[in-house]
């Protein structure tokens, strides 16, 4: 796998951010970027995630929602769409590219179906990706909850998430949608708790 930050540094993706930040959505991606990170360090140990792995998730969960800024109904489409237009993006190969607009692009409901022309090791890497990066996003949902990410831990048969927070219990609804991916890439269910 290409390492994305030879091709694009942050300053540069974060010029990206910047101009399709609409209703405030980089405080929200960067929230998500960290909590990405986090899922993936803490099952990095069992996993051996490459560094060009970790930095295609974090790039990724920074651009996930700049579709927003053409509409935020079917914003997913509208995240591939800037991606794989944005001439500041120019400089990513196109197959990685493409995979940065797959991932980005497929932390919601569905996932591209360009994933089935995939050979099924990218697939599965990919998926991985994509699994986290829902999560993630699930962690911040509705972007102002003020609930917080107090930790998370793998155990032998599962991933431990515990959030703080008044409306934990939205946090709660939303990764049960979003959980059933991970689940069935990583083979672990993920438990949750609310302090």
């Amino acid at each position: 796998m290409l390492d994305i930050t030879n091709y694009i540094n942050e300053v540069e993706l974060y010029k990206v951010l910047d101009k399709y930040n609409v209703f405030d959505i980089s405080a929200h991606e960067k929230k998500v970027s960290s909590y990405a990170l986090r899922l993936l360090d803490t099952l990095n140990p069992y996993y051996k995630f490459k560094n060009e792995e970790r930095n295609l998730l974090y790039y990724s969960a920074i651009l996930h929602d700049i579709g927003y800024f053409i509409n935020k109904d079917n914003h997913q489409k509208h995240t591939k769409y800037i991606i794989l237009k944005e001439p500041l993006l120019n400089n990513i190969p196109d197959i990685l590219r493409n995979n940065l607009a797959l991932i980005a692009s497929s932390h919601g409901k569905s996932i591209d179906n360009i994933i089935d022309c995939y050979p099924s090791k990218e697939k599965i890497d990919s998926l991985k990706l994509i699994s986290l990066l829902r999560i993630a996003d699930a962690l911040d949902h509705k972007h102002n909850l003020h609930v917080s990410l107090e930790k998370i831990e793998l155990s032998s048969s599962s991933l431990n998430i515990q959030i703080k927070g008044e409306s934990s219990y939205l946090i709660l609804k939303k990764l049960k949608k979003r959980s059933p991916l991970f689940s069935k890439i990583y083979n672990i269910p993920i438990y949750t708790n609310c302090s």
